[in-house]
């Protein structure tokens, strides 16, 4: 027997014994079970307490490193195993409280930065004592520790945060940890005034400033990531929930409700009793204004904190008894019971913000639009002020900034304009931008964020007080601005503001029409040719002057000309529509249909009367001369005029030529500069830099009109643009640029994902000509001759477009007729050339002679790829889907990327290329390829180069992005046979010829026929088993879907099938063989033994060998692949179990075995249905399963089991009933076995998919009492586990309905449907995660309805049950769906949403299913507007809630709603008063309508 060790404790006291000595013999007394000692756990730690209190007391001396390791051995001691499962077992262990207070002081002079060399210890100390209950009672049986603890902790985790250092998580787990024993203990008690002056004296400074520093920093990927993440929002929830509990709680009302309210006939008496009351308020302001924090973070900090507090305040107090007047501020009551004083404080707030501008602060924005929301009078003695320093002058560029001024504006419009002010506010902002000022320096007055507010309130303004407003604009013009214009150079630019307001009203007020009142009609008109003569002619004779006598224009002469070109293209626009809209208007340039001769000619008073041609020449060529808004304008107006002429009645094909090639010509030389910038949309803000993305977007959007009237070169360079942009937009997307800007790269690739582009079948074709010719670019420079069949696919002698153009070709799209070849030549050169660049392709594949790629080759193929994704390659015609088609082939076979490249991005060019070609597989013209090669010669080129390139993949066979590479490759390979097979020309020929090319690629095959097996490799035996598994497959399923008598008639197929099954068998087996034997099997192999053990059927069929002896497999299979398939399926069973984190081996197993399982005794053992069971059952229940792993294998289990359970023997399927009851044994989860539960309840829940008939089914359900109470119980100890509840009570809940439902007429006995209530009323519905709550939510919803609509019976005799169960839905939804302000997740919302439409359709079931219910109604809708009183619900949800009760109360009789009306207390009594007025004016009546009408 071991000796027992004695003496410890006398030796550990004794002085003669070293520390070091003593701290061994103490680790070894605490770990051994040799050592005896009464008591011993409780001894050692008292003794390490007592010598860290007497060293921390000077009673005693100790070394550095003795005290740490003195912490370390208590830091040990508290959080060990033993220490652990003593208290677990109910023996008691205490620590000493002054071992709390030395706890207290260490952090404490850590935040005086006086000691910091064991703060790590020491907060481990702290988190194990408060996260064990017994010992830390030493901090929450004296709550002052516990709030000098939080206090320090606080302090410490600021200084942490104020810092640069990276933020730690274990500080914070303490500090986490800490609060919320603080919360539990602070709502235990009883005196309120303890708990507010512990708040206020010692947590309220640090709790504000922890708060404010987690909230503004700057989080780094060197921050601890759950810190970042989680905790962060978890300190600043327990900060609220403490200080909302700490000084806002009911009891402290009263004395809230003296300091903030007192009675002014009381003041008086009063005054002295104030002095003893508590005064909150003043008590908070004090703390808040004394210097608790650095002076430069003071300010930041109590502006978040004020308001913080008001929010606890009002939240506290401003409902229930306790409920002060939450309204801030009442007009009426300010100015009848106050005298307006509130008002008077708000209007000097305004004046002294609008003196003091702050344009560049986000908060003074806030701050004015708060002030305009309480009362627009408070501003409006400052309206210009206003206008001028937060609009007009105001120098904002920032998003963050220019939102808040955006909100700002948008209020002060809608104040306006519900006023019917509008007028007055524009007069303001005329006077403003009129009056001198540095106007080079003021930013556009209208941007796109503004204009579409504009926008908004225009459509709801009367038309008259719009023209009042333009009539001021159009005098401000006339008798300011444009009289001083030659003068005062200023103007020009108060003139470009002017213009840019008058367009955007015009543009965005509501257009005349016929029911338009004919005053308003005749004063537009009046309006119109106002500004036609005297504003916009005036501006144009003034440039032709100025044009004269300048050579080069001046910047303000520039500026001129942007704003009249603007007002003309705004007059001729607004002109055009208002003559088309309303019959009643006259336009002042005479009518449209007049002017159809001027407008062939190009005259301008076609469309601006009162205008000479040699002025309006003069305009333009300065106008044209430099890109701004006035070029832009020109195009706008040249797209006008094709409108115009296109809306005749005979149109003039060759002005619509000229006027399509001068909107192209105009922008072509700025695109071609490459300098742009985003635009927003603002015609007046139109610069050098945002012209070519205006012009660009003016062409993408009006291509329908431009595009037939382009010549073919046009059209090319439109192609080249759009192909150069889009592939630098799709570089740049990975930025996450989501303004709303407008931008070039934008605009193409919007141009690529719409519909339109192919129906432009002469862009589209050009575009792909530019796409190849841009690939043969990328490839020129590894070699000249190799990238000759691409240059020879997008050449431009070659009419690509005459396939296109021949159907329906006109003069107009002709550049010069006499140039063309007659039709017929020019389609057949470019067939001759698709013919020669195919073969070109096949011949470089055969010689074995690849472009090189290097890494930004490979980088830019990649690029172009992508964009040729986005094209519609389904929809090509047949010359433009071969050149595709060779393009990607040539791609293919005839590159390889260099040694040094990722892998992973070669292997991702090959996946990207075989996506397309399958792609282009899909297309209506896909056949059309074999017209330039023939299918073998094809496969041959792919599959040679890829056996070429495999070996360079040798090391990355577990990778991913090979087995995506290898599953795109097969199904290219599988459509490009199916379409042989299905195209029935040369079928035998093709195949054979593939085949025997197969085989001379296999090791075997000998060298002297193989030129593509040196350096063979496990990669390419895999791509040769690919493809003979695909070959196999095609051939099968087509055997499969043909009728017999056709199989007969040709024999072709058939005939091919047997040497391919041999050859496939024979790579299989090779495979197989190099394999090693401890390995696992190959993903790649299990689909292929599928495949061929499918083809064995199949041919057995075919040739009627099953029919004949079904029982024995021997007569229809090889003796050799029996053994094969005997021997694939005892390694699949053998790595089955542990293989669930291998997705796609688990898809392909399960299939094989269940083709396995469906040959009757392929399997050497009898109980194969047992044993493959018991399989599946170990798989689901290993480490590596989870829902989702389950729910994507899904089908593939469920097949298995229909196949296992339709063909095993009734002993079988008793022995799986076993298992599976095994598997639901209670002890499992008590044995934390919960995997074992989970597998046993998925498999029950597939086995309910199943057929089952006689006595497996009798079986079944004689065991479904048993699993039910199983469940109900696996439920109630799940619950107790948070961690189970999503992954356990889910698939239960699943089960059961299942259960349920399919034992519908089945389950006779009512208590067993009953028991699933126990499961229902366990399930706990709060305290989730919203993806959980979802879940639970759905799964007790679906087993409630098949209660009701399988087991009605059965609901009605446990009718409180099946209500208390779906009232916890209710309640649930109810909680899930109030209001939560404006920080709503849109997700979670839509997941409460989703419950909440399930409740509306319980409540229709429930009211529609029987009648017998009628007598719950009054309780079911007690219980609803109980609840409905304790929540604001969410106006979508209180929708589908309230339709839903409306049903209930379709049950209910007037004896019920008197019933209601009397016995609900007072409050609940209104909201079933509200809810009952609107059920009768709303439903009820619409109820009545309906039946009314109904036959």
């Amino acid at each position: 027997m071991a000796a027992i060790y004695s003496g410890i404790h006398l030796k550990l006291k004794s002085a003669k014994t070293s520390w070091e000595d003593k701290l061994k013999l103490a680790h070894f007394a605490w770990i051994s079970h040799q050592c005896f000692l009464p008591n011993k756990e409780q001894v050692l730690l008292d003794w390490v307490s007592h010598t860290l209190v007497s060293y921390y007391n000077k009673k005693l001396e100790l070394e550095d490193e003795v005290v740490e390791k003195l912490w370390t051995y208590l830091d040990n001691v508290i959080h060990s195993r033993r220490l652990q499962d003593l208290l677990k077992n109910g023996k008691t262990v205490n620590l000493s409280f002054s071992i709390a207070q030395v706890i207290n002081e260490r952090l404490s002079e850590s935040c005086s930065q006086k000691a910091r060399q064991s703060i790590g210890t020491v907060l481990s100390c702290s988190s194990g004592i408060l996260s064990t209950p017994s010992l830390a009672i030493i901090y929450t049986a004296k709550c002052e520790l516990l709030v000098d603890l939080l206090s320090k902790l606080s302090e410490l985790a600021c200084q942490q945060l104020a810092s640069d250092d990276a933020v730690s998580s274990q500080l914070f787990s303490t500090l986490q940890l800490t609060f919320a024993q603080y919360l539990l203990i602070q709502r235990q008690q009883t005196n309120p005034n303890r708990v507010f002056g512990q708040v206020t004296s010692h947590l309220l400074q640090p709790c504000l400033l922890l708060r404010h520093l987690l909230t503004v920093r700057n989080w780094t990927q060197a921050d601890d990531s759950h810190v970042r993440q989680h905790w962060s929002r978890e300190i600043r929830n327990q900060v609220e929930v403490l200080l909302q509990a700490g000084l806002f709680q009911p009891e402290l009302f009263s004395s809230y409700r003296e300091e903030l309210l007192p009675e002014r006939e009381q003041q008086e008496k009063k005054k002295g009793a104030l002095k003893s009351l508590l005064l909150p308020v003043d008590t908070v302001r004090t703390k808040l204004s004394s210097g608790f924090c650095e002076p430069a973070l003071h300010g930041a900090v109590v502006a978040g904190s004020v308001s913080l507090l008001y929010k606890l305040f009002l939240d506290s107090y401003s409902k229930g008894e306790n409920a002060l007047l939450s309204d801030v501020y009442n007009v009426a009551s300010d100015r009848i019971r106050h005298e307006g004083v509130q008002f008077g404080f708000y209007r000097k707030l305004a004046q002294l913000l609008v003196r003091h501008a702050q344009a560049s602060v986000p908060a003074w924005f806030r701050c004015l639009k708060l002030l305009i929301s309480l009362n627009h009078l408070i501003v409006e003695p400052n309206l210009r002020d206003l206008v001028a320093s937060a609009w007009i002058d105001a120098k904002v560029f920032e998003p963050r900034t220019k939102r808040p001024q955006e909100a700002l504006i948008g209020a002060v419009f809608q104040t306006y304009c519900k006023l019917r002010q509008f007028p007055r506010l524009f007069e303001e902002v005329l006077a403003v931008i009129c009056q001198p000022a540095a106007d080079e320096l003021r930013v556009p007055v209208l941007s796109a964020g503004l204009t579409a507010k504009l926008r908004e309130c225009l459509l709801e303004l009367p038309p008259n007080q719009i023209l009042d407003i333009l009539c001021l604009v159009v005098e401000k013009c006339q008798t300011l601005i444009i009289p001083a214009l030659e003068s005062d150079s200023n103007m020009v630019l108060k003139l470009g503001s002017i213009s840019s307001v008058l367009h955007a009203f015009l543009f965005n007020m509501k257009s005349l029409d016929d029911v338009t009142p004919p005053p308003v009609v005749l004063r537009t008109q009046s309006l119109l040719a106002k500004i036609q003569k005297e504003i916009i002619q005036p501006l144009l004779e003034l440039l032709q002057a100025a044009r004269e006598e300048e050579e080069e224009p001046e910047p303000c002469l520039r500026k001129a000309s942007d704003s009249a070109l603007l007002l003309v293209y705004t007059w001729v626009e607004v002109n055009t529509l208002f003559g088309i809209s309303c019959s009643k208007y006259v336009s002042p340039s005479g009518g449209i249909a007049a002017t159809a001769t001027a407008i062939r000619q190009w005259g301008i008073s076609a469309l601006l009367p009162g205008v000479e041609e040699q002025c309006w020449e003069k305009v333009t060529a300065l106008a044209s001369s430099f890109a701004s808004t006035g070029k832009y304008c020109l195009e706008l107006l040249t797209l006008q005029k094709m409108k115009m002429i296109l809306m005749q009645t005979k149109g003039d094909p060759q002005a619509l030529q000229h006027a399509a090639a001068f909107i192209l010509e105009s922008g072509r030389s700025s695109i071609n500069k490459g300098e742009t910038e985003p635009w927003d949309g603002d015609l007046s803000a139109i610069n050098d830099l945002t012209y070519p993305t205006a012009h660009w977007h003016l062409v993408i959007s009006n291509l329908t009109i431009l595009l037939p009237y382009l010549s073919l070169k046009d059209v090319e360079y439109i192609a080249s643009v759009l192909l150069e942009t889009s592939v630098l937009a799709k570089a740049q997307e990975a930025d996450g640029d989501e303004e709303p800007s407008i931008s070039i790269g934008k605009v193409s690739l919007g141009l690529l994902h719409s519909p339109f582009l192919p129906e432009m079948k002469v862009l589209h074709c050009a575009f792909l000509s530019s796409l190849i010719h841009q690939f043969s670019k990328v490839l020129h420079p590894a070699r000249g001759s190799v990238d000759l069949p691409l240059q020879q696919l997008s050449a431009d002698n070659i009419p690509w477009h005459e396939e296109i153009l021949s159907p329906c070709k006109t003069a107009e799209l002709v550049e010069a007729p006499s140039e063309n070849k007659p039709p017929k030549d020019e389609f057949n050169s470019s067939w001759k050339t698709l013919e020669k660049a195919a073969q070109c392709i096949l011949l470089l594949a055969k010689n074995g002679s690849p472009v090189i790629l290097k890494d930004n080759q490979l980088e830019s193929c990649l690029s172009l790829l992508e964009i040729a994704s986005l094209l519609k390659l389904d929809n090509l015609f047949p010359s433009d889907c071969i050149r595709c088609h060779l393009l990607l082939l040539s791609l293919v076979a005839n590159t390889r990327a260099n040694a040094s490249c990722s892998k992973v991005l070669s292997l991702k060019f090959l996946r990207t290329c075989f996506h397309l070609l399958r792609c282009l597989q899909a297309g209506r013209n896909a056949n059309s390829v074999f017209k330039v090669f023939h299918a073998s010669d094809a496969l041959e080129a792919v599959m040679t180069s890829q056996f070429t390139i495999s070996k360079f993949f040798a090391n990355t066979l577990t990778d991913p992005a090979w087995t995506e590479y290898l599953q795109e490759a097969q199904t290219f390979l599988e459509h490009f046979l199916q379409m042989i097979v299905e195209r029935r020309q040369s079928v035998r020929i093709n195949l054979e010829k593939f085949m025997s090319f197969l085989v001379s690629c296999k090791p075997d095959a000998g060298a002297a026929r193989s030129k593509c097996c040196k350096n063979w490799t496990p990669a390419a035996g895999q791509l040769l088993l690919m493809a003979f598994t695909t070959l196999c497959h095609v051939i099968t399923l087509y055997l499969q879907q043909q009728p017999e008598k056709k199989l007969q008639s040709g024999a072709v197929l058939p005939a091919l099938l047997e040497p391919a099954i041999v050859q496939m068998g024979r790579a299989v087996e090779h495979g197989l063989q190099s394999n090693v034997q401890s390995q696992p099997l190959p993903i790649a192999f299990i689909p292929s033994v599928t495949t061929l053990l499918k083809a064995d059927l199949s041919h057995a069929l075919s040739k009627g060998g099953w029919q004949k002896n079904p029982e024995e497999p021997s007569g229809f299979l090889e003796r050799p692949r029996i053994k094969l398939y005997q021997q694939f399926y005892s390694q699949i069973l053998r790595e089955l179990p542990s293989a669930g984190g291998h997705l796609q081996f688990l898809q392909s197993a399960l299939q094989f075995l269940t083709v396995f399982c469906s040959v009757p005794d392929l399997s050497s053992g009898k109980e194969t249905a047992v044993t493959v069971v018991y399989a599946v059952k170990k798989l689901l229940a290993g480490p590596e399963i989870t829902v989702q792993v389950i729910q994507n294998i899904e089908m593939e289990l469920t097949e298995l089991l229909v196949q296992l359970l339709g063909n095993c023997s009734a002993e079988e399927f008793y022995a799986v009933m076993r298992l599976l009851l095994q598997g639901l044994e209670v002890r499992n989860i008590w044995q934390q076995n919960a995997k074992e539960v989970l597998s046993a309840v998925t498999l029950i829940k597939l086995l309910l998919s199943c057929p089952l008939n006689g006595d497996k089914e009798k079986a079944f359900w004689f065991a479904s009492p048993q699993i039910i109470t199983a469940l109900a119980m696996q439920t109630k100890e799940a619950c107790q586990d948070q961690a189970l509840i999503s992954s356990m009570v889910v698939p239960i809940l699943e089960t059961t309905a299942a259960l349920l439902r399919q034992g519908e007429g089945i389950l006779s006995n009512p208590h067993h449907v009953a028991l699933a209530f126990s499961i229902l009323l366990t399930v706990p519905l709060d305290h989730l995660k919203m993806e959980d709550y979802g879940s639970i939510f759905l799964g007790v919803h679906e087993v409630l309805f098949s209660i009701l609509q399988c087991h009605p019976k059965v609901m009605l005799k446990a009718a409180p049950s099946f209500l208390n169960s779906f009232h916890r839905l209710v309640v649930s939804v109810m909680h899930e769906g109030r209001q939560k302000g404006d920080k709503v997740n849109t997700d979670e919302f839509e997941i409460a949403l989703k419950c909440a439409h399930l409740v509306e359709r319980m409540y229709t079931h429930i009211a529609a299913e029987t009648e017998e219910f009628t007598v719950f109604s009054a309780f079911i809708v007690a219980q609803y507007v109980t609840e409905l009183q304790k929540v604001t619900l969410h106006p979508a949800v209180k929708r589908h809630l309230t339709e839903g009760i409306y049903r209930i109360l379709d049950l209910c009789i007037e004896r019920d709603v008197k019933f209601l009306t009397a016995s609900l207390p007072a409050g609940v009594r209104e909201v079933f008063k509200d809810l009952y007025n609107d059920y009768n004016h709303y439903h009820k009546a619409k109820r009545q309508g309906e039946e009314k009408y109904t036959a």
